[in-house]
Order: C-alpha cells, then structure tokens, then sequence
C-alpha cells in the first residue's frame, strides 16, 4: 500500500510542480473534479443521459466561480478528506491504507464495472 500511495503521491507533485498549483489544489481537482467527471460521463453513456455531463459540468463551473480563492478553499476541503480518511483507523486503517483503498481501489472497480456495463449495453444495442 505505502507503494501505490507513494507512486499516486509523487504523481500529484509531479502534476503541482508542471501547472504551478499547489498539491491540495491539484488533489482536489483530481479526486472531486476530473475522477467524478469521468464516472458522470461512463453513467450518462449507460443511461443515454447526455444532460448528466451537462448538469455535471455547469456544477462545477459555477462552484469556480463562486469560491472566492481556490488555494484556500482546497486547503479546508483537503484537511476534511485527510480527516474522513483519517475516520479508518476505527476500522482498523491507517491513513496511508485508507487513501489507497478509498482514493485509489475504489474508483478503479467503479471504473471497471462501468465500462464493463457501457460495453455490455453497446453490445446489446448491436
């Protein structure tokens, strides 16, 4: 687990030094923004829902707009995450444990089992 942590871990700053944002920020982005997108968008595939990705992206640009400093609000929304993340070790999870399965292993079935159910409803229409 300390591996894929570490691997995800050194993505991210890799990510935070390229576009000049900081690692909360690019966290942010990535685990609320660009992973839920993707799950929007296989789900509105599935149900032939185009005005998910629609709603999903109106959303979210409204929330840009709305929050007053990006930097300070991923700084609180990230100490939230690391305290919900941080919530498993009355399960038994450190932190580290807990970012990987919540953060990592568990988008990976979900994506998984949607493309698996987009593929599978592609081959029914044909």
């Amino acid at each position: 687990m300390n591996e894929i942590f570490d691997i995800i871990y050194k993505f991210l700053k890799w990510i935070s030094e390229f576009t000049g944002l900081t690692y909360r920020e690019v966290n942010i982005i990535v685990y609320f923004i660009i992973i839920p997108s993707f799950f929007i968008f296989l789900i509105s595939k599935i149900l032939k829902k185009k005005y998910l990705n629609i709603s999903f992206l109106v959303i979210v640009l409204i929330s840009l707009l709305i929050i007053p400093d990006f930097k300070i609000f991923s700084d609180k929304l990230f100490n939230r995450s690391v305290d919900f993340l941080n919530w498993f070790q009355y399960i038994g999870l450190n932190y580290v444990q807990a970012s990987v399965v919540i953060c990592v292993i568990i988008p990976i079935l979900v994506i998984i089992l949607l493309l698996y159910l987009n593929k599978k409803q592609n081959a029914i229409r044909n």
